[in-house]
């Protein structure tokens, strides 16, 4: 099978650190071990191809303008005239598979007047993202690109069930939106070991440090339990522009405990979730809470007990007391008290972990995921090597 996979979105290397950069690899992993003939058509590569990935044919887009963001969003339009040529040029394809980016719409377009399938996978309200956190330039622009992908796609996959709401406003997506959720690839994680017998424990989170993931929150319980003289060290695996003041608000209480990792590779990420026990993922409340959040996927794979927020559909991935425990959001002292039930119940820890660890394996793998948009679309996935992944 030919696959066209296009990730036009400069905010992403596809061969980076960041989720969505995981998730783009993931997918081209399970294709690729699936047998597919993939050509990637994407803006920003992100560094050295990794080995795994030297079947792939790549064609690099021109390069944005770093000047202001209307010069930008413009040359990102433009860029649609060039991606159609580069399409026509590679295929003819069976299958393009797009991640939904601000200004892109030649992929779908593309795909629909060849007669094959249009696989548009839409991880967020772009839009309303941008008008909120950054700066949205020419947003009649950016909504004409969204009917376009919307009436051009045949098959649209939303990664949550929030994503999918804002999808059903447009007429277009109506009756052509199914949610399929993110994974995580368990054999990257080894089986947790029994830990019931530690004596200080390590609370663990793994991301960008960015509003929307609720960091004050977990550094505010952090500093509560270590002044209650709780034994607890804190692993903050991760970079992002709160950085500066979570280590400022960390000094200013006079509590030590805490370690910063920074970025690192997708593949430290096991090895250092080995060295926590206690996973977080303390989200704030968000109106529309849309997110399929990797790290709880990955969290699970490790077998670790998770502590999440009563957010979006959260208690519908982390099932209270079964996988995890679940707290009010942007409430450091209920987080606390829910570490604190974890500490003095090591068994309680150790069962919530194993439980996690098969949900992870039994439904949230990649290929269930990428078996299931193949489906979707009408599609099938030739017999695989690692069908486990």
């Amino acid at each position: 099978m030919k696959v066209a996979y296009v990730c036009a979105d400069p905010g992403i290397p596809v061969f980076g650190q960041k989720g969505a950069s995981i998730h783009i690899q993931e997918v081209l992993r399970v294709l690729l071990q699936h047998g597919a003939e993939i050509t990637l058509f994407a803006q920003r590569l992100g560094g050295e191809v990794p080995d795994e990935f030297h079947a792939l044919s790549i064609v690099t887009l021109p390069a944005l303008p770093g000047s202001d963001e209307e010069t930008r969003a413009r040359a990102a339009l433009n860029a649609n005239t060039v991606l159609a040529e580069h399409l026509a040029a590679a295929g003819p394809f069976d299958v393009v598979y797009e991640r939904y980016s601000l200004w892109s719409h030649a992929a779908m377009t593309y795909a629909h007047q060849a007669g094959i399938p249009g696989v548009l996978e839409v991880n967020a309200p772009l839009p309303l993202e941008q008008r909120q956190y950054r700066k949205l330039v020419l947003e009649h622009e950016a909504f004409t690109v969204l009917d376009s992908l919307l009436n051009h796609a045949n098959t649209i996959i939303a990664v949550s069930g929030g994503v999918r709401n804002w999808l059903e406003t447009f007429a277009p997506a109506q009756g052509k939106v199914h949610v399929v959720e993110n994974g995580v690839d368990p054999a990257r994680f080894a089986p947790r070991a029994d830990n019931t017998q530690r004596d200080g424990l390590t609370l663990g989170f793994v991301g960008t440090l960015k509003p929307w993931h609720g960091l004050h929150t977990l550094v505010d319980a952090f500093i509560l339990l270590r002044q209650k003289g709780y034994n607890v060290t804190l692993s903050i695996i991760g970079d992002g522009p709160q950085a500066t003041d979570l280590k400022q608000r960390l000094a200013g209480s006079g509590v030590s405990g805490a370690q910063f990792h920074g970025a690192v590779a997708p593949e430290q990420v096991p090895q250092l979730l080995s060295c926590v026990d206690i996973a977080v993922a303390p989200y704030p409340q968000l109106e529309n809470f849309y997110f399929s959040p990797l790290k709880i996927y990955e969290y699970m794979a490790a077998g670790l007990p998770v502590i999440t927020t009563r957010v979006g559909h959260l208690a519908e991935l982390v099932n209270d007391g079964e996988t995890g425990l679940l707290v009010a959001p942007e409430d450091p002292t209920a987080l606390a008290h829910a570490v604190i039930s974890l500490i003095d119940n090591p068994a309680q820890r150790q069962r919530l972990g194993s439980a996690g660890r098969r949900e992870a394996e039994q439904h949230h793998s990649w290929t269930q995921a990428v078996n299931r948009i193949w489906q979707l679309a009408g599609l099938r996935l030739a017999p695989g090597a690692c069908n486990g992944r």
